[in-house]
C-alpha cells in the first residue's frame, strides 16, 4: 500500500526518534557485568567519603552509565575518571583491569602511595592514561610500555610531592619503543636521569607527538639533533632540568610551535631568534637561566604571542618599537635581565596587557604611559633609570589596576593626585626615586582600597597627608628617609585598624604620644621603623605588641635601660636601637628564647658583657660602646652570624680563634679595641666566606701568617695602626677581588709588593708609615690598577726615580675615556652578591636554609616582608653594606674621610726618598685631587705642562729641590684650595691667577729666589739668584754620622790622612766603597734619613 504524501514527513521523523532510542539504549544502558565490576572496584577503594564527590554516589540501583565518572558505549565502560576522589588504596586485585572496553583512565590527584600496579598491563585497548599526582611512587612498570595503543600518558608528579616516580630500568628508551602512537606525553617530575642524546633518540621516534613535557626529570643536555624530526611538536615543557647547553637553531623549525617553556635550564649561548617569528607561538618562557643571551628582534604583524617571560636572563638591547604588533599580549616580564634605552611609547598600545615587569634593568628615559591597556592590574618598572615626572594623565582609566611599582629610579617632580584614587589599585611602591615638593590631601581615602604604601627615600616634604591616616584598608605605609616635618600623633593610627606596618624613620618628624590612651586600641603591629623620630622613651604601647616582626627606635634620645620586655617578643626579628643614650640591659637573660636574625646597638653606652642569647642572630652590631667582655667560645651562641663588628670597645687580650670557627661569617670588626699579640692564622685562612676584616687601631704585633686561602674572598683588609712587622705575605696575590688594603702606621720591612699590581679591583693603597723600602719598580708586571683611586705610600724609605710604568697603570686617575658613574657615589662593601638585585626571595643563596624556613614562617606575608627586606639591604646604617673610611693628609693637616667618594682620587709618596725629576706621567694623571709629593728629593723644574692637572684640590711640592721658575700653568688650577712649594729652590715671580695670590707667604718660604704676591716685591734683582747645586745635598755628610762600612777600612796613614783632610777625597771614598758593598751584598739597601734640616744616604744591613 502506497503512503500519502502527506504523511511522509511523519514517517521519518518517527525513524528518527526510534533510531535516537536504540542509540541510547546502546550507548547508555550499563551491562550486568560491567555493573558488577564497577560496584566491586567501590567497595575495595579505600577514599574519604566526606570529600567524594564521584565514588560516593555509584548507587547499585542505578545505571552505571550514568554514574559520575563512568563513560559508556553500547553497555560497555569505555571511561573512567576517578580523579581527586581522596583514594589511598584498594588497586590491589581490583576490578578496574577487567574493564577490557576502557579507552581512558583517569586516576589524577589521589593518594595511594603505593608503587604503580603492574595490572594496569592487562587493559591493552587504553587510548589515554592519567596517573598524574595519585601518589604513585618507584620505578614505572614495563608493562606500561605494552599499551601500544596510547595516545596520552600523564605520569607528572608535582615539584611539591614527596613521591617520586622513576624510569630507569626500563630506561626511557625501552619504555618508549613500543608507543609509536603518542600524541601527548607528560613525565613532569619523574626521575628519568638520563642524557642528551639517550633521550632525544628516545622521543624522536615519536613521530606523531605533539605535546612533550619533562619538566624536572632530571634530564641533562644537550637537547640532541633527532629531536628536529618531531615536527607535530605544538608544546615543548622542559624546564628545571640540566640542560646546560644552547638552545638549539631547529627549534625555530616547529612551524606548529604553541607553548615552549624551558625555564630554570642553566642555558647558555645565544637564543634563536627565528624562534620570535614563529607565528603560532602563544606562550613563550625562558625564565631562570642567567648564562642566556639574546636580544628582541623586531615583531612580526599578527604574531599570536600572549606570554613572553626573559626574566632572570642574559637578554639585552632595546625593546623594539614593534612590541606594538603584539596584540594579543597579556603578560610580559623582562626582570633582572639587561635590557637599556628607553622604552618605547607603543608600549603603551598593547590594550590587552595584564601583567608587565620590566623591574631590575637598565632602562632610561621618561615613563610611557599607559592609560590604554585598560585591562592592566600589575606593573612593576622597580629599580631601572627612569627619569622625569610622571604626569597625571599617564595611568588615567586604569580601573583593574592593583599593583604599581616604580620604586629605585630617578623619577622627580610631584607625585599625582590621581595614583591615589585609582579605584581598585592595592599597592603604590614609589620608593627611592627623587620625588620631591609636598603630598596633596586626596579625596574618598575612606573607599580606597590601598593596603601598601611605600613612598620611603624620596625627597618628599611637608606635613604628612591627614588623608593617609583614613585609608581603612591600608596594611602598611613606609615613608622613611623623606623630609617630611610636623609632629605625628602615634594616636592617629588608632583609626588604622589593619596597619600592620609603619616606617615613619630619618625625617623631619616629632613622633609623639599619649600613655593616657588606651594601649589595646592600637593596631597589632608588625613592623614599626621610627628611627630619628625625637624620641625620649620607648612608648608604652610597644609591650601590647606580641607580633612585633621588626622595631627601628635608632638615632633617637632614648635613655637609660633597654627594657627586658624588648626581648620576649617572640616573632621579632630585628631590633635596631643604635645611637641613643642607652646604659644598661635590664635581665634576666636566662629564660629568653629570642629569635631576633639582626640586633643593632651600636654607639650607645653600654658596658660589660655582649649579649649572647641572639642563637639565631646573622647581623650584630655593637660597635661604639663600652662593651669588654665576649664568652671564648662566642660561636656555640651565635653560630650563624654573618654581620659582626665589636668596633671601638674596650675588649682586651689575643683574638681568640673562635672566631675562625663562623662558619657565615662575612664580616668581621673588631677596629679600635686594645687586642694584642698575634693574629690568628686561622682568621688570615678563613677568607672564602670573609669579606670584610678590620683589625686597626689594636696593639697587634709579630708578622702575618702567609697562609691566605686560594680561594680567598677578601674586599677589605684594615690592619692599620698596629705594632705588625716583618715581610707583607705574598699569598695576598691570591685575594683577586680586593678593593682596600689598608696596612699603614705598622712596621713592616719589606720591597714595594709589586705582587698587588695583579689585582685589578683594588681602589685604595695604604702603605704609610711602615719601612717599606727601595724602588717601586714592577718590571714583571704590565697589567692595570684599573679602579685604584687612592694611593698613599708616605712615611716609608722608597727610593730612586719615580718610574713612568707605575703612573701608567693608575689609569682611574687619567682622563682616558668616560669614567662609568656608580649608582652609589661612595665606597662600600656589599654583604650580599648581586647586591643591587637582592631581594626577600634570594635569602637562600646567602644565609642557611634552616634560617630563611623559619624567617618565612615568623614574617608570613611575602609583599610586606620583601619591603622590609629592602629598608635593610638598601641602607647603609643596617649591614645590607659596609661602609669604608680613609685618612689622607690634605691641605698639610690629616683629615678623616668617614665616606670615600668613588671619584676622589689622591697620590701620596711624601717622606720617601724619589729623586731626580718629577716624570711627565704625572701629568696625565689629569683626575688627581690631591697630590703630595713632599719630603723627597725631586730636583729639577716643575713640569711646565702641571696644569694638566685641572682637578686638583690639595698639592704639596714642599721640601724637595725643585729650581727654575713656578710654571704659569699653575695658576690656572681653579679648584686648588691648598698649595705648599716651600723649602725649593724655585726662583723668579710668582704667577699671577686667580688663585696663587691668596695662598699664604708660608706656602712659598724657603726659596730665596721667589717674589711677588704673596711674598716680597720684586725690586732689586730679588728673584734671580741661583739656586744651591744638587749634589751638596745628595752627597754630604756631616761628623756625627759614620758609615757601617768604617769596620772595612785598613790601611796604612798615608791614605787615611788625605781622606780625613781632604773632603771632596772623602766624599769620592765614601761613595764608592757605598757602591761596592751594595752591589757584592745584596743584605745591604740604601736608606735614607733627615739630619738638621738636610738628607743623607746611609748604607744599612736589613735582616
Amino acid at each position: 500500500m502506497r503512503m500519502h504524501p502527506i504523511f511522509f514527513p511523519f514517517s521519518i521523523l518517527l525513524c528518527l526518534i526510534s533510531l535516537y532510542t536504540n542509540i541510547n539504549v546502546a550507548t547508555c544502558h550499563c551491562l550486568n557485568h560491567q555493573q558488577f565490576l564497577l560496584h566491586h572496584l567501590k567497595e575495595n577503594l579505600i577514599f574519604y567519603p566526606a570529600k567524594s564527590k564521584k565514588l560516593v554516589q555509584w548507587n547499585q540501583s542505578s545505571d552505571c552509565c550514568q554514574w559520575n565518572g563512568v563513560i559508556c558505549s553500547k553497555g560497555h565502560v569505555i571511561g573512567l575518571d576517578l580523579s581527586e576522589e581522596f583514594i589511598s588504596g584498594g588497586l590491589d586485585n581490583s576490578s578496574l583491569f577487567s574493564l577490557q572496553y576502557l579507552l581512558d583512565l583517569n586516576l589524577a590527584y589521589n593518594d595511594f602511595n603505593s608503587s604503580i600496579p603492574l595490572q594496569l598491563g592487562k587493559l591493552k585497548n587504553l587510548r589515554s592514561l592519567n596517573l598524574s599526582n595519585a601518589g604513585f611512587h618507584g620505578q614505572i612498570p614495563a608493562e606500561i610500555s605494552h599499551l601500544t595503543n596510547l595516545t596520552t600518558l600523564d605520569l607528572s608528579t608535582s615539584l611539591a610531592s614527596q613521591q617520586n616516580l622513576k624510569l630507569q630500568k626500563p630506561n626511557i628508551g625501552v619504555f618508549l619503543q613500543n608507543l609509536r602512537e603518542i600524541t601527548k606525553l607528560y613525565l613532569d617530575g619523574v626521575m628519568v636521569s638520563a642524557k642528551g642524546k639517550a633521550w632525544s633518540h628516545a622521543l624522536s621516534s615519536l613521530q606523531k607527538l605533539k605535546v612533550l613535557s619533562m619538566s624536572s626529570c632530571n634530564i641533562s643536555g644537550p637537547i640532541d639533533s633527532p629531536l628536529a624530526m618531531l615536527q607535530e611538536l605544538s608544546v615543548i615543557k622542559l624546564s628545571l632540568n640540566d640542560i646546560s647547553s644552547p638552545v638549539p637553531d631547529f627549534f625555530a623549525n616547529f612551524s606548529n610551535l604553541n607553548v615552549m617553556e624551558l625555564r630554570s635550564c642553566r642555558l647558555s649561548g645565544h637564543f634563536p631568534i627565528g624562534i620570535f617569528q614563529i607565528q603560532s607561538l602563544n606562550v613563550l618562557d625562558m625564565s631562570n637561566n642567567q648564562e642566556l643571551h639574546g636580544f628582541l628582534p623586531n615583531f612580526l604583524q599578527y604574531a599570536s604571542l600572549h606570554t613572553l617571560n626573559l626574566s632572570n636572563t642574559n637578554f639585552s638591547g632595546k625593546l623594539p618599537s614593534s612590541v606594538s604588533n603584539l596584540n594579543h599580549l597579556s603578560t610580559l616580564d623582562l626582570s633582572n635581565s639587561q635590557f637599556n634605552e628607553t622604552l618605547p611609547v607603543s608600549l603603551s598600545t598593547l590594550t590587552q596587557l595584564v601583567h608587565l615587569d620590566l623591574s631590575f634593568n637598565k632602562f632610561s628615559g621618561p615613563l610611557p604611559p599607559f592609560n590604554m591597556a585598560k585591562n592592566l592590574r600589575y606593573l612593576s618598572l622597580l629599580h631601572n633609570n627612569l627619569n622625569g615626572s610622571i604626569p597625571s594623565s599617564h595611568f588615567e582609566g586604569l580601573v583593574n589596576l592593583l599593583s604599581i611599582n616604580l620604586g629605585g629610579n630617578s623619577l622627580e617632580g610631584k607625585i599625582p593626585q590621581s595614583l591615589f584614587t585609582l579605584p581598585s589599585l592595592q599597592e603604590l611602591a614609589l620608593s627611592h626615586n627623587g620625588f620631591g615638593s609636598q603630598l596633596d590631601e586626596f579625596p574618598n581615602a575612606s573607599s580606597s582600597k590601598l593596603q601598601l604604601i611605600d613612598l620611603s627615600s624620596n625627597n618628599l616634604r611637608g606635613p604628612v597627608p591627614e588623608s593617609i591616616f583614613h585609608l581603612k584598608a591600608l596594611l602598611f605605609l613606609q615613608l622613611s628617609a623623606n623630609e617630611f616635618n610636623g609632629t605625628i600623633q602615634l594616636e592617629m593610627i588608632q583609626r588604622l585598624h589593619n596597619l600592620q606596618a609603619l616606617g615613619l624613620s630619618h625625617n623631619k618628624l616629632s613622633v609623639t604620644y599619649n600613655d593616657d590612651h588606651d594601649l589595646s586600641l592600637f593596631p597589632s603591629m608588625k613592623y614599626l621603623l621610627l628611627a630619628s623620630c625625637n624620641l625620649s622613651e620607648f612608648p608604652r604601647f610597644l609591650r601590647k605588641q606580641p607580633k612585633l616582626n621588626a622595631l627601628d627606635l635608632s638615632n633617637n634620645h632614648i635613655q637609660g635601660i633597654i627594657p627586658n620586655w624588648i626581648w620576649r617578643f617572640d616573632s621579632l626579628v630585628y631590633l635596631n636601637l643604635s645611637n641613643n643614650f642607652l646604659t644598661d640591659m635590664e635581665g634576666p637573660f636566662d629564660d629568653l628564647n629570642s629569635n631576633l636574625y639582626i640586633l643593632d646597638l651600636h654607639s650607645n653606652q653600654l658596658s660589660g658583657s655582649i649579649p649572647t642569647f641572639t642563637k639565631y642572630a646573622v647581623h650584630l652590631d655593637y660597635s661604639s660602646n663600652g662593651f669588654s667582655i665576649a664568652p671564648l667560645d662566642m660561636d656555640k651562641y651565635i653560630s650563624f652570624v654573618y654581620f659582626f663588628s665589636l668596633s671601638n670597645n674596650s675588649f682586651q687580650g689575643v683574638i681568640h680563634e673562635s672566631f675562625c670557627n663562623f662558619s657565615y661569617l662575612r664580616l668581621l670588626d673588631l677596629s679600635f679595641n686594645s687586642f694584642s699579640g698575634f693574629i690568628p692564622k686561622c682568621l688570615m685562612r678563613k677568607n672564602s666566606t670573609l669579606r670584610v676584616l678590620n683589625l686597626a687601631g689594636n696593639k697587634l704585633s709579630g708578622h702575618i701568617s702567609d697562609t691566605i686561602s686560594s680561594s680567598c674572598n677578601l674586599r677589605f683588609l684594615n690592619l692599620n695602626g698596629n705594632l705588625l712587622s716583618g715581610v707583607f705575605p705574598k699569598s695576598l696575590a691570591h685575594c683577586q677581588s680586593l678593593q682596600v688594603l689598608n696596612i699603614g702606621n705598622n712596621q713592616f720591612t719589606d720591597r714595594f709588593p709589586c705582587f698587588l699590581r695583579n689585582i685589578s679591583t683594588l681602589r685604595v693603597l695604604i702603605l704609610r708609615s711602615n719601612k717599606f723600602n727601595g724602588p717601586i719598580v714592577c718590571p714583571h708586571s704590565t697589567s692595570n690598577w684599573e679602579m685604584l683611586h687612592i694611593v698613599d705610600l708616605a712615611s716609608n724609605n722608597f727610593s730612586g726615580t719615580l718610574p713612568g710604568p707605575f703612573l701608567r697603570s693608575l689609569t682611574k686617575m687619567m682622563g682616558n675615556g668616560d669614567e662609568s658613574h656608580e649608582k652609589y657615589g661612595t665606597l662600600f662593601f656589599d654583604m650580599f652578591d648581586n647586591h643591587d638585585n637582592m631581594q626577600y626571595k634570594n635569602l637562600f643563596s646567602v644565609i642557611n636554609n634552616f634560617l630563611v624556613i623559619k624567617l618565612q614562617n615568623l614574617l608570613g606575608t611575602y609583599s610586606m616582608a620583601n619591603h622590609i627586606f629592602s629598608y635593610y639591604v638598601t641602607s647603609n646604617e643596617f649591614g645590607g653594606r659596609y661602609l669604608d673610611s680613609v685618612t689622607v693628609v690634605s691641605k698639610g693637616l690629616q683629615m678623616q674621610y668617614i665616606k670615600i667618594l668613588t671619584v676622589f682620587t689622591s697620590l701620596d709618596l711624601s717622606s720617601n726618598h724619589f729623586e731626580s725629576l718629577m716624570p711627565q706621567e704625572l701629568m696625565s694623571l689629569t683626575r688627581l685631587y690631591f697630590l703630595n709629593l713632599s719630603h723627597n728629593a725631586f730636583s729639577s723644574h716643575i713640569p711646565s705642562s702641571i696644569g694638566n692637572l685641572v682637578n686638583l684640590e690639595s698639592l704639596d711640592l714642599s721640601n724637595n729641590n725643585l729650581s727654575g721658575s713656578i710654571p704659569i700653568g699653575l695658576a690656572s688650577l681653579n679648584f686648588l684650595a691648598y698649595l705648599n712649594l716651600s723649602f725649593n729652590h724655585l726662583v723668579g715671580k710668582i704667577p699671577t691667577g686667580t688663585q696663587m695670590q691668596t695662598f699664604e707667604p708660608s706656602s712659598f718660604e724657603g726659596n730665596e729666589g721667589l717674589c711677588g704676591a704673596p711674598t716680597k716685591d720684586c725690586t732689586n734683582g730679588v728673584g734671580h739668584s741661583s739656586p744651591t747645586p744638587a749634589y751638596e745635598t745628595h752627597i754630604s755628610i756631616d761628623w756625627n754620622f759614620l758609615s757601617v762600612e768604617l769596620g772595612f777600612i785598613f790601611g796604612f796613614g798615608v791614605i787615611i790622612l788625605p781622606l780625613i783632610f781632604l773632603e771632596r777625597w772623602r766624599l769620592l771614598y765614601w761613595e764608592k766603597v757605598d757602591n761596592l758593598l751594595y752591589m757584592v751584598v745584596p743584605k745591604f739597601v740604601f736608606v735614607y734619613e733627615h739630619y738638621n734640616g738636610q738628607k743623607y744616604r746611609t748604607l744599612r744591613w736589613m735582616g
